[in-house]
């Protein structure tokens, strides 16, 4: 089975000039590299006694320490702002699921596991390229590979769920090891789904990903604890 690969990039929202303070962290350090070159070059080539640089041992020892100490501190300030980033940013995924009522009908689903809301998301999903017979009887319930509106928003925690197909129709004979006319021969071929969103900060998303419904073998269609009660219910229920 090929690699479930993930790509998610993230273009930050325009703010006021260099507000993040990469500018500032490069004057400083530049700065502080012009005198430090200068006063090595004046060492090594001026005329001057070497007594006189010794005076400023004091200095060139502040500057080195100055350097290091924006270095760590710039670091520390941009882990922190991951961090923050983390705890606010909306993160998007593409997969397959079962439904809770039907566990043989396999769902696309687009879940939003940040910890922000997800505004204008726009969903796209190429198509595999499947043979024409056995594209016929995978009998889709839902054609996600069509072009569509996008979603004004998905709230932290919640998910858009497609009804796909029976896993059978999905996975095929070679899975199902079932001799049926009625089913394709081999499972669909993976495909890519392509996610694109912003965040409350206009910051904009893009991620992709690849689906392959050949991760779905071996898993149980056997129905959920609560549908067994709410089957329960219905039994005793009628035998009132």
């Amino acid at each position: 089975m090929a690699k479930y690969t993930i790509r998610h990039d993230k273009t930050e929202a325009k703010s006021r000039f260099r507000g993040d303070g990469k500018l500032a962290l490069g004057v400083i350090v530049g700065s502080l590299a012009v005198v430090l070159t200068y006063i090595t070059y004046e060492f090594f080539t001026g005329a001057q006694d070497l007594s006189e640089y010794l005076t400023i041992a004091p200095l060139i020892i502040s500057l080195l320490v100055a350097m290091g100490s924006t270095y760590f501190a710039a670091n520390a300030l941009f882990e922190q702002r991951k961090m923050r980033e983390a705890g606010t940013d909306p993160v998007l995924i593409a997969h397959l699921g079962q439904r809770e009522d039907a566990r043989e009908l396999v769902t696309f689903k687009v879940s939003n596991v940040g910890a922000g809301a997800a505004l204008n998301v726009q969903l796209e999903v190429e198509r595999p390229e499947d043979d024409a017979d056995d594209w016929k009887k995978r009998d889709f319930l839902q054609n996600i590979f069509m072009p569509r509106q996008p979603f004004a928003v998905i709230l932290q925690g919640n998910s858009v769920e497609f009804s796909l197909a029976l896993g059978w129709h999905l996975l095929g004979q070679d899975s199902t090891k079932r001799i049926d006319p009625n089913l394709p021969l081999s499972p669909l071929p993976s495909f890519k789904a392509r996610l694109t969103y912003e965040d409350l900060a206009g910051g904009r998303y893009d991620g992709e990903f690849t689906i392959d419904v050949c991760e779905l073998q071996g898993l149980g269609a056997n129905k959920t604890p609560q549908m067994r009660m709410v089957a329960a219910l219905e039994a005793i229920a009628k035998k009132k």
